[in-house]
């Protein structure tokens, strides 16, 4: 058996989907490493929860609080089931001083987040809704998005594009249903695509320019 595989024995655990692994406002000494499954982080801001991101298989979370020795800043909520790794505060330290790639990896995944922070701050700074959508989808593309014969499939829920443009479901739904329309948004069964990526960013670049210009 190896040092790995001895690892994954020992801190594996299976969580079943709508398993909270720990919530907002918590004390936090767990870092998570999803083997298998994905996980949703939300936050609620006035009494509405919106969800930050979808933690997907070989991703890791929860060391923030873990490093920091602050409250949990977030909720987080198996939505498949799951094989997680569970490491407490001195097995993660004793990890980390041991072996420096997984001290890259945090920086790395670090970095990542900021970045998708600014994205989205910058998405609910701009007044038109349409923008916000048209703006969230094309950075969820080139994030996760699969290259198809027929287009750019973006793998996201109307949900989870509410929460990040920071409005209700159903308007969320109207805007795509009028991209759709115009060619630009194909809904999918498990997602949107992009079918004329060309068209689309003319399109964003277009709303751009009369976000900064008005009219």
């Amino acid at each position: 058996m190896t040092a790995e595989n001895s690892i994954e024995d020992q801190y594996n655990r299976s969580f079943a989907p709508g398993t909270v692994l720990f919530s907002e406002g918590e004390d936090g000494n767990e870092l998570f490493v999803i083997r298998k499954g994905s996980v949703q982080i939300s936050r609620k801001i006035s009494n509405r929860e919106y969800i930050i991101a979808i933690i997907p298989e070989g991703s890791f979370f929860g060391e923030m609080s873990l490093l920091l020795n602050r409250p949990r800043t977030a909720t987080a909520t198996v939505i498949e089931p799951s094989q997680i790794l569970v490491f407490d505060q001195p097995t993660f330290l004793r990890m980390v001083s041991s072996q420096s790639n997984i001290a890259i990896s945090i920086m790395k995944n670090l970095a990542q987040r900021l970045y998708r922070a600014n994205i989205q701050i910058e998405t609910l700074l701009l007044s038109d809704k349409t923008h916000r959508v048209v703006k969230a989808l094309n950075y969820l593309s080139l994030e996760e998005g699969e290259a198809r014969p027929d287009g750019i499939f973006v793998p996201t829920t109307l949900k989870r594009l509410s929460a990040f443009v920071g409005f209700p479901l159903g308007q969320v739904a109207a805007i795509i249903d009028k991209l759709a329309e115009a060619l630009l948004v194909l809904p999918q069964r498990d997602g949107f695509l992009i079918a004329e990526q060309g068209r689309y960013v003319e399109f964003l670049e277009f709303l751009d320019m009369k976000e900064k210009f008005g009219g």
